[in-house]
């Protein structure tokens, strides 16, 4: 086990609060070896976000850090650590975004991650290969797109992947770590998580999307899948974001994603409920995020608000503190949880 007095893991738990309040909130309310390969996993996957997510990097350099970055998991090898800190921007060595101080210490996380036991280690080794290459191939079709225009996604199941390589999959590493520290999970309930392990991800995923539309149409991108918004007339992205685009067409348009989110958010509720009720953390770091997804979506209502409103929705810092006073007092009740989740479904 970690020791979590040493100055590698002190930065490790520091820098997880600079990069993500909402994630370390989540992962704090963990403990052991649990709580150390997700806040480790986290900060390796948001390395490799860090990557994908640069506006000046070209898709073929995010390809080869990327590369460099997953190979590095292959055995741990601290020489291909080396390889990739050392292709990183320059910039980066004397930025003091969070991100990029993060990415110049991967050498201090991979030695961590090196201490883990020996299942975590694959876990994780798993998570970040996949992520990697599927936030490279997406990095790629991002640059083709936007030479010519906007950054659109083509269907549904195009959408689907895109979410499942950037979320979905973490479902499946947290799976795989519940089953390793949990002392009360039966075979049974490890195999129903499993059947909805991604859609733990995807309704998260599919949430932010949402929440960031109109951000990410300053950037030129669009998440909405092209066969959706021709469903409702539209035969471009762009056209969504018009002065004297319909409502109505906008709102549809959100509607339908709003569902799929809502949709996914019932498994994940199923997740919650198939987890021990003796395991309080687990069941704590699950059902925060839910319950802030599921707040999120309420606020969205039929989708207008997302363009009528000036701001960005989200959650007020007094629902988030009740959603944890609440969860805190009642984690374990499922009549309880499928009440609560249920009205806010439903209102």
């Amino acid at each position: 086990m970690i020791d979590e007095k040493s100055k590698e893991f002190q930065f490790a738990d520091d820098i997880l609060l600079k990069v993500s309040r909402t994630f370390a909130l989540n992962i704090n309310v963990l403990s052991g070896r649990l709580k150390q390969s997700v806040l480790l996993a986290y900060l390796c996957l948001r390395i490799a976000d860090t990557v994908e997510d640069d506006p000046q990097m070209t898709a073929s350099e995010k390809k080869r850090l990327l590369d460099a970055f997953s190979n590095i998991f292959a055995n741990y090898d601290k020489h291909l650590v080396k390889e990739f800190t050392d292709a990183l921007p320059v910039e980066w060595f004397e930025s003091k975004d969070p991100n990029h101080i993060l990415c110049r210490e991967t050498a201090t996380i991979v030695s961590l991650c090196t201490q883990l036991p020996q299942k975590h280690k694959g876990a994780i080794s798993a998570v970040v290969v996949e992520m990697s290459f599927g936030m490279a191939k997406f990095a790629q079709k991002q640059e083709h797109d936007l030479k010519t225009g906007w950054f659109t996604i083509d269907s549904v199941a195009e959408l689907d992947e895109y979410c499942y390589f950037v979320a979905g999959i973490v479902g499946k590493l947290l799976t795989q770590l519940f089953c390793e520290e949990s002392r009360f999970l039966k075979d049974k309930d490890a195999k129903t998580l499993r059947s909805l392990e991604i859609s733990f991800g995807l309704a998260l995923q599919i949430t932010n999307i949402i929440k960031d539309i109109q951000e990410d149409a300053k950037r030129k991108v669009c998440f909405i899948p092209n066969d959706l918004l021709k469903e409702h007339g539209l035969e471009y992205s762009w056209q969504l974001f018009e002065k004297d685009a319909s409502l109505e067409v906008q709102s549809s348009v959100v509607k339908a994603l709003i569902q799929k989110a809502w949709g996914h958010l019932d498994d994940a509720i199923q997740y919650v409920l198939t987890l021990p009720r003796l395991d309080r953390r687990i069941r704590l770091f699950c059902l925060w995020p839910l319950f802030m997804a599921a707040e999120n979506l309420r606020i969205m209502k039929d989708g207008a608000l997302v363009f009528e409103s000036k701001d960005k929705l989200k959650i007020s810092r007094n629902t988030v503190k009740k959603i944890v006073r609440s969860t805190s007092v009642l984690y374990f009740s499922n009549f309880w949880i499928q009440r609560k989740y249920s009205r806010l479904r439903n209102s």
